[in-house]
């Protein structure tokens, strides 16, 4: 299903109460809505796949984390991110977590993501990012896209979220 703002156009793939997994341009986001669940990252990895397979160049994956959603994730739920990351095809282009809180929990966080994304055999270097503006620079660098701007990346986030 897709949705749109005056400047985006995102294409929601599924939504749950807990997680959104939406597509813009050649990026796959994964936005947690609640606690990162197996669930969310068994889908989003499977919808990834799918999708990225389809991108001529391949795709970049960014994972969410909204400001009052950054506990670490349950044992089960680091198990599935690390399957995940081990095995991500050569679709993949790269792979950015978005963490919006700050502090020393989202500090914590950040740490706890950079060790799960480099456990991975085939995964390009973990990208841990503070702000949207941040994940735009690094996403159409790696892409070469440049309507991947700080602007329409916040939109996006925002539709797919209120999705």
């Amino acid at each position: 299903m897709a949705t749109s703002s005056s400047s985006v156009t995102v294409e929601l793939l599924e939504r749950t109460d807990v997680y959104v997994v939406a597509t813009w341009r050649r990026l796959m986001l994964l936005v947690w809505r609640a606690q990162a669940s197996v669930a969310g990252v068994e889908r989003s990895r499977a919808l990834f796949q799918s999708f990225a397979e389809r991108q001529p160049g391949g795709a970049v994956f960014l994972v969410v984390v909204p400001s009052q959603r950054t506990g670490p994730p349950d044992e089960q739920t680091r198990a599935a991110m690390q399957r995940a990351a081990s095995a991500p095809g050569g679709y993949l282009r790269g792979i950015a977590t978005l963490i919006e809180a700050e502090g020393f929990i989202a500090a914590s966080v950040r740490a706890l993501m950079m060790r799960l994304q480099a456990g991975g055999t085939q995964v390009p270097a973990p990208n841990i990012f503070r702000t949207p503006a941040e994940v735009a620079t690094w996403a159409a660098a790696v892409l070469q896209d440049r309507e991947v701007t700080p602007e329409k990346l916040a939109e996006v986030i925002r539709v797919a979220r209120e999705g």
